[in-house]
C-alpha cells in the first residue's frame, strides 16, 4: 500500500479523484537543517498528550554542540470551556497566553521585541505553504468546528497583531510531529530520512529528492524549489476505503475493530499507537474475567479496569519487564490488589502479544522506505511513549527490522525525542 501510493504520487490540491487511501503530502520543509541557523525564535506546540499547550523560547547555536538551547518554556493545560468553544475564543486565548509567557521571561534574558514564530500541531493538517494550516480534525480534548478547514495561522496571527500591539511578532512555519521529529533529529544526525510518530495517531515523514518527483512526474501541477531534497508525509487519516479494509481484514479482531469504532481512529492507529494499544490490552483482560472468569466478580466488576483509558504506560511497562514490585501502586489504583503472580504472568503475556503485533507492522512499514535509499546507515527519527519508555518494545522492533533489511544497509540509527539513541549495527 505504501508503494503504490509513491507510485500514484504528490496529492493533488484541486483534483477530486481518490486514486489511493493513503495521500503523500508536501511539507514545503525543502531541505534539511545545515547546522548553520542561529537566532531566538518562539515555539508553540498544541496539542500534545501530555500537556494541551507549551510555549518556549529557543535559541539555535549554529555549529555548537548542542545545537540549540531552550531559554524560557511554560505549558499547561486548557480548561475545557475554551478548548471545546467557538475557534476565536480559542485562538485568542492562545494569543493571550503568548503575550503572558512573554510578559514571565526573567529581566536578564537580553531580548528584543520582534520575534519569529513556529507552530507545530498535533493534529491532521492540509498545508499549501509553510505558514498555513488547515486543521481537519480534532482530538478527544479539543473540539472547536467551525475552525476546520480554515487558515489556522491566518487566524491567530491576526490574534496576535490585535492583542500584542507592543510585540513584532510573525509565524513563518507550521508543522506537524513528525515533520518537526524529523527536522531535530537532523540536526544532530544529517543522515536522518524517515521520521515516525505514533503516540495518539499515527504519522510518516521521510525524505525524497525532488528530481525524483519530476521524473515521475508527480508534480507538475505545483512549485517545487530547486533543492535536493525535500520532506514529504504520508496522510493516513481516511484509511477508510472497501480496499483498505479487505487488506486489514486479515489483521483486526472484533476488540480491534471495538475499538476503532470507540476512539474514532483509522487501521494504522489502532494496530500501532500508544493510546490504542493500552485500550486493546484492557479489553482482552476485560474478556477474559467475563468469560473465562480469570479475576473474581468481585475484584473486577468494581475496578478501574471497567473505565476507558484507565491503563497507564508505567503498567505496562513494569509489567513487560517482570517487575511486579513496582506494579503495586498502579494495582491499587485500579482496584485490583493482591493479584497472585501467575494472573500477573498472563496479563504480561498478553502485553506482549500485543505489543508483538504492533512492532512486526512498523518495522516492516520501516523496511519497506528504507530500501527506498541507497543508504548503508540511516538515522530514523521515531518516537512514541512506549517506545521511550519499554525496552521490550525496542527490542522487538529492532530484531524484526535485523530480521527484515536488505544486506547493504549496516546500521539502523534510532533517536527518539528525549534525544536517546539506539543503533542496530549488522
Amino acid at each position: 500500500m505504501i508503494t503504490s501510493t509513491f507510485n500514484h504520487g504528490i496529492e493533488q490540491i484541486d483534483s477530486n479523484e481518490k486514486i489511493t487511501d493513503i495521500k503523500l503530502q508536501l511539507t514545503h520543509v525543502n531541505a534539511l537543517p545545515s547546522r548553520t541557523e542561529q537566532g531566538i525564535f518562539l515555539i508553540i506546540e498544541l496539542g500534545n498528550l501530555v500537556e494541551d499547550v507549551r510555549y518556549s523560547l529557543v535559541s539555535l547555536l549554529g555549529k555548537q554542540i548542542p545545537s540549540y538551547a531552550i531559554l524560557h518554556s511554560k505549558g499547561y493545560n486548557i480548561s475545557e470551556q475554551v478548548r471545546r468553544s467557538e475557534g476565536t475564543v480559542l485562538i485568542d486565548h492562545l494569543a493571550m497566553e503568548l503575550k503572558h509567557f512573554l510578559e514571565q521571561i526573567p529581566l536578564n534574558t537580553k531580548l528584543t521585541y520582534s520575534f519569529q514564530l513556529g507552530f507545530l500541531i498535533h493534529f491532521p493538517i492540509k498545508q499549501n505553504n509553510l505558514y498555513h494550516a488547515e486543521i481537519l480534525s480534532w482530538s478527544d480534548r479539543f473540539n472547536c468546528p467551525d475552525l476546520l478547514h480554515r487558515d489556522f495561522i491566518r487566524l491567530f496571527q491576526r490574534s496576535i497583531e490585535h492583542n500584542l500591539e507592543n510585540y513584532q511578532i510573525n509565524t513563518i512555519i507550521c508543522v506537524q510531529e513528525s515533520v518537526a521529529a524529523l527536522i531535530s533529529v537532523a540536526f544532530e544526525y544529517p543522515n536522518t530520512l524517515i521520521s515516525l510518530i505514533f503516540k495518539h495517531t499515527f504519522q510518516l515523514s521521510f525524505v525524497e529528492n525532488t528530481e525524483s518527483l519530476r521524473s515521475k512526474n508527480h508534480h507538475q501541477h505545483a512549485q517545487v524549489r530547486g533543492l535536493y531534497r525535500t520532506i514529504l508525509s504520508f496522510n493516513i487519516q481516511n484509511l477508510q476505503s472497501q480496499q483498505a479494509r479487505a487488506l486489514f481484514q486479515t489483521l483486526l479482531t472484533s476488540v480491534d475493530r471495538y475499538v476503532l469504532q470507540n476512539l474514532s481512529v483509522n487501521y494504522f492507529d489502532v494496530l500501532t499507537c500508544d493510546s490504542c494499544l493500552l485500550e486493546i490490552i484492557r479489553i482482552l483482560i476485560l474478556e477474559l474475567c467475563l468469560h473465562e472468569q480469570f479475576l473474581s466478580y468481585d475484584s473486577w466488576s468494581k475496578s478501574r479496569l471497567n473505565c476507558p483509558g484507565s491503563l497507564c504506560l508505567n503498567f505496562l511497562t513494569y509489567l513487560l519487564q517482570g517487575k511486579y514490585a513496582e506494579l503495586q501502586p498502579y494495582l491499587s489504583a485500579l482496584g485490583l490488589k493482591g493479584l497472585e503472580k501467575g494472573t500477573l504472568i498472563i496479563i504480561e503475556y498478553i502485553c506482549h502479544v500485543i505489543i508483538r503485533r504492533s512492532t512486526q507492522i512498523l518495522s516492516c512499514l520501516i523496511v519497506c522506505l528504507s530500501e527506498r535509499y541507497n543508504e548503508e546507515n540511516i538515522t530514523i527519527a521515531i518516537d512514541s511513549y512506549l517506545y521511550r519508555s519499554c525496552p521490550t518494545y525496542q527490542i522487538y522492533m529492532h530484531n524484526e527490522i535485523e530480521h527484515l533489511c536488505k544486506r547493504w544497509i549496516t546500521m539502523f540509527h534510532f533517536v527518539n525525542s528525549t534525544n536517546v539513541s539506539y543503533v542496530i549495527i549488522r
